[in-house]
């Protein structure tokens, strides 16, 4: 239990205010847990940055997959799909971007093995959408799945800055038409 606590605090907390705004007490008092069990299940901070990052990737990937899944299922376009599951994300309470992206950004808190799990993280959701357009009635060329990847990125950063979803509807629109002249 209290490392199941452990890791929901640092993902609320990290996410929240950058891994360099919290410090392991902040970690601790949020968790419920001594300093002692804490440091016991994540020796040094860079070790429960890590365990956070891998945690958050399982977490992320299962509700994007689920909510991506869910619009296949109502009958939107596979490769469109991401699209309207990130819509839902940037309207739920304390939107903050990509927690990887804000992570490589703190470049004095974070070390080449966060990198190494960052750049996974990454790589699987390319892959996440390589296998949507293999669902699509039309498979487009190979190298459209990698664009509407960056795509997906870019939404999500320019959600973050500007706090409306219009970038969603642009990445997504771009997408469509990527899809309709590659084809």
């Amino acid at each position: 239990m209290s490392a199941d606590a452990v890791l929901e605090a640092a993902d609320r907390l990290f996410y929240e205010r950058g891994i360099g705004g919290v410090g392991m007490d902040d970690i601790r008092d949020a968790a419920g847990v001594s300093l002692r069990r804490l440091y016991s299940l994540h020796p040094s901070k860079r070790e429960l940055v890590a365990a956070w990052l891998d945690d958050r990737h399982i977490r992320w990937m299962t509700w994007f997959d689920t909510a991506v899944e869910r619009y296949i299922a109502s009958g939107v376009e596979p490769l469109l799909a991401p699209f309207d599951a990130l819509r839902e994300w940037v309207h739920s309470p304390g939107y903050r971007g990509c927690a990887f992206i804000n992570a490589i950004a703190e470049t004095s808190e974070i070390d080449d093995s966060h990198r190494l799990i960052i750049a996974a993280h990454k790589r699987d959701l390319c892959q996440h959408v390589r296998l949507l357009a293999g669902r699509s009635e039309r498979p487009p060329p190979d190298w459209v799945p990698d664009a509407i990847a960056v795509l997906i990125d870019g939404a999500i950063v320019q959600t973050a800055i500007f706090g409306d979803d219009t970038p969603i509807d642009r990445a997504r629109t771009a997408a469509a038409n990527l899809l309709e002249t590659s084809s």
